[in-house]
Parts: C-alpha cells; sequence; structure tokens
C-alpha cells in the first residue's frame, strides 16, 4: 500500500529545498510529504471490501505521526477515470522515512489485501506547503470538501511571487469573512513530465462551507480581485471537486 515511490526514502522537503527556488516570506519554508494513490476497486470488490482492509491498516499504524484520508471525485472532467484517491500525509521527512521503514519491514500482509480490494497504477508524491489553515471545523465527522486546481508561474515571476500573491488573496478573504484552507501541494516523486508548477488546493469543512464561500465569491466580487492580484504572476485551471474522509489523524496540529 505505501510503498515508497523510489527505493530511497529522502525527505520530500529536503530534495525540494535544493531545486533553488527563491521565496518571499523570510526564514525556511515549512513543507511536508504527501503521499497520493489514484486507485480503482478490482472486478468483483467494492467501498465495503476496501473499508475491511483499510481497518487492519490503521490497527498495525506505528506510532509516528501521520494522517490518511480517501478522496472520491465529484465534479471532474472526464479523463479523471478513478474511483478514489488514498491520501497520507507525514509530519515530516524524517517521520516519513521511520515510518516507510517500519511499514516495509511488516506490511506484507496488509500489502496482499489491498492488492486484492484494488489496482492503484499511479502512485505520487508532492511537498506540501499551507497557505492558510481553514478555521471552520465543522461538524467534526472527518468529513470535508477538497478543490485542487493545477498552477504554472508566469514567465519571468518567481515562485515565491506567486505564492506571495496567492497569500495576499488568502489575507483579502480572511479579511473580508470568508476563511479557507489554502494549501500548495509542489510534485517531488512519481510525477515524471508534468505540466504544471504545483497544484492549489482549497479545503472546506463540508459543502455548506463550501456553498457560503461560492456565494462569498459572488456577492464580493471577489474573482476580479483575485484576478488582479494574480494576473502576470500566476494561472491556474479550473478546479476539480473532491469529497472527502478522514481515515486516522494523528498528527500534531497544535
Amino acid at each position: 500500500m505505501k510503498r515508497l515511490l523510489l527505493s530511497a526514502v529522502t525527505a520530500a522537503c529536503t530534495l525540494f529545498m535544493g531545486a533553488g527556488i527563491t521565496f518571499a516570506q523570510e526564514g525556511v519554508p515549512q513543507f511536508r510529504p504527501v503521499e497520493m494513490w489514484v486507485c480503482n476497486y478490482n472486478d468483483g470488490k467494492d467501498q465495503g471490501d476496501f473499508d475491511d482492509v483499510l481497518e487492519d491498516t490503521v490497527e498495525s499504524a506505528g506510532d509516528d505521526p501521520y494522517a490518511a484520508f480517501r478522496l472520491f471525485p465529484y465534479f471532474v472532467s472526464g479523463d479523471q477515470d478513478f474511483d478514489f484517491i488514498y491520501l497520507g500525509v507525514w509530519e515530516s521527512g524524517t517521520t516519513m522515512g521511520s515510518d516507510m521503514a517500519e511499514y516495509e519491514a511488516t506490511s506484507g500482509d496488509i500489502d496482499e489485501a489491498w492488492n486484492e480490494a484494488v489496482d492503484c497504477p499511479a502512485s505520487l508524491m508532492y511537498a506540501s506547503m499551507r497557505i492558510q489553515q481553514n478555521a471552520d471545523t465543522g461538524g467534526g465527522d472527518g468529513n470535508f470538501m477538497l478543490t485542487v486546481s493545477d498552477c504554472n508561474v508566469a514567465h519571468g515571476a518567481s515562485t515565491g511571487q506567486a505564492l506571495g500573491a496567492l497569500t495576499r488573496f488568502n489575507n483579502y478573504r480572511v479579511a473580508n469573512g470568508s476563511t479557507v484552507g489554502t494549501i500548495a501541494w509542489f510534485p517531488v516523486y512519481g510525477g515524471g513530465g508534468v505540466e504544471f508548477d504545483f497544484k492549489l488546493v482549497h479545503v472546506y469543512s463540508d459543502w455548506p462551507h463550501f456553498g457560503d464561500s461560492f456565494q462569498w465569491f459572488v456577492d464580493n466580487q471577489a474573482y476580479l480581485v483575485q484576478e488582479d492580484m494574480m494576473s502576470g504572476v500566476v494561472s491556474c485551471d479550473v478546479p476539480r471537486v473532491y469529497g472527502g474522509e478522514t481515515i486516522m489523524n494523528n498528527m500534531n496540529e497544535s
């Protein structure tokens, strides 16, 4: 299930920081490794079969800080033909390496159960940087909504300028009553010839929060402010929308 995308267990954030990218913010940006598995249920299997596998996976999890989620497509293009995405997040590259080593040593039966239930042909890893924490925690049932866009830095601009523009727009949202969790995912492993610089992710606690955010965007004509702040710096495609559920989470969010 959690076979590492490359044989080495190098910390994702360490690799990314070696890419020569300059950021406008002070200090070293903080990144978390994120694993993504794009999966389909095998013939004769369904979500119930995979839920049984997940129960065993959670029970066998170690003590290293880790969170796991399952994403279901809601509003996506026709080329996204899959049943779900398994998403895992470590607190750091160090805990990722420790967790992967333990998993490789003990995961035989669980891997076999995964392979019987699902086929996951695409496996990717990202370095995740949080731009804005979502203050709306919703009902606490572990479910949420997620939108994902592919973004490119404009010619002549820097990644730091692009993130600065996104941060300024996010600050505008917060100042005007719309708090949305905002994250940037940078491709690290497994993507090959990707045609984007990073993915922009927005997190909503539930459908009402998602709908309120949509209405706020319309009522405040925030799309004009967004265009003004991002024009000539960064461009993002139309976002896909996914429903998410929490499988496990022992991360320290303090």
